[in-house]
């Protein structure tokens, strides 16, 4: 593959997986996400503790039906009593690829989590964005397809889906 070729390539597939995630962006902020929203929320994740004050969802995104790929998102959100339709959404995407932004990102840097020594329950993460000082919705997503919960019904992508297509 030529230097111009890879530029193209990587341009391309760049510019189609913003415009997924702008069109999810405008899509949670222009409020038609009801239905999914009600069927993605999260009611009590096993092993949470009882005190939390913030709405948590999570589900997949198709982002090529005839691929039959799909990314897998949790949005977290700021706390209730703070307002979180006021506070920014940041996407959280560790690299790699084959970096899960859920089992890194959210469960070991920036998540409203901790796993407990125990393996079996969570407490709750003082520094996570969430809450504290930044207090920001959050939405880790797992990318590219294969990566975390993220999947490919096409055997293809296990050996395409490098830095070139993350």
């Amino acid at each position: 593959m030529t230097t111009h070729q890879y530029i193209n390539s990587s341009s391309s597939f760049r510019l189609v997986y913003f415009l997924v995630i702008g069109s999810l962006v405008v899509w949670l902020a222009e409020g038609g996400h009801r239905k999914e929203q009600a069927r993605d929320r999260i009611v009590k994740l096993p092993g949470q503790p009882q005190n939390v004050k913030f709405s948590q969802y999570s589900g997949y995104i198709t982002v090529e039906a005839k691929a039959g790929r799909a990314l897998f998102y949790w949005l977290t959100e700021a706390p209730a009593k703070r307002r979180p339709e006021t506070k920014p959404l940041v996407l959280w995407l560790n690299g790699g690829p084959g970096c899960s932004s859920i089992a890194y990102g959210a469960s070991e840097e920036v998540g409203p989590f901790r796993v407990r020594e125990d393996g079996k329950s969570l407490r709750l993460n003082p520094y996570a964005w969430n809450q504290g000082q930044i207090q920001a919705n959050l939405l880790f997503l797992d990318s590219p397809a294969g990566v975390g919960f993220s999947y490919s019904n096409t055997s293809s992508d296990i050996y395409t889906a490098g830095d070139k297509r993350t």
